[in-house]
């Protein structure tokens, strides 16, 4: 019997294998259950748990779609994604700014506030989340497959940013959510300097709350 979890993870194996490219859209539900062979209930199950994880986003009128690509099991620990990210992010930024609209601006404008007040509550969960998803709409309009490609590679799993989170003291939260603020000041302000050193930090901020770095 096919249960959620075995078809979570057939969805993942197809994501890293490239059946669907980074922010592409998944078939219709019911395309989807009878490629795998699966019940609608049991796809949205699984569906469900990947979006859960910052791995797919679904759109209300849209569909579903890949935000994020799934680590992969021997992948390169925590730090060194974050380090791996220090050193991708910044540069890619700074080329890709030119080409950001203003709608980008508005829409992680509309992002901090959800982030905020996810810090607020104390859910790490959610505020992780966040965190990813200002960072794939970074990406996102990027306009170039290849670059956003190459950023999302180094971007966190959700729930192993979680756990870090959950053990951060409160002023390094506070000092990560202002490097999202400070990136998007620099972003708005057309200073690419202030908007790479920013998002330069954060990483930092993270390996530091882990006592890779002082």
């Amino acid at each position: 019997m096919t249960t959620p979890a075995t078809t979570e993870r057939r969805l993942e194996q197809a994501l890293l294998k490239g059946r669907w490219s980074l922010f592409e859209r998944l078939p219709a539900e019911r395309l989807l259950a009878d490629e795998l062979g699966v019940s609608r209930p049991t796809l949205r199950t699984a569906l469900r748990a990947l979006v859960g994880r910052g791995i797919l986003e679904t759109r209300r009128g849209s569909g579903t779609f890949v935000r994020a690509l799934p680590c992969r099991a021997d992948n390169a620990s925590l730090a060194d994604s974050l380090r791996a990210f220090r050193i991708v992010m910044p540069p890619l930024l700074t080329a890709a700014q030119p080409s950001f609209a203003p709608s980008v601006m508005l829409t992680l404008e509309r992002q901090l506030p959800a982030t905020g007040m996810a810090l607020h509550a104390g859910d790490m969960h959610l505020f992780a989340q966040s965190h990813l998803q200002f960072f794939s709409i970074l990406l996102q309009a990027t306009g170039n497959a290849r670059l956003a490609q190459a950023g999302a590679a180094t971007l966190p799993d959700v729930h192993a940013l979680a756990r870090l989170l959950q053990d951060c003291p409160p002023v390094r939260l506070e000092e990560l959510f202002k490097h999202l603020a400070r990136t998007l000041h620099g972003l708005r302000h057309a200073d690419p300097q202030a908007a790479s050193a920013a998002i330069a930090a954060y990483p930092t901020c993270l390996l530091q709350c882990m006592g890779e770095e002082t």
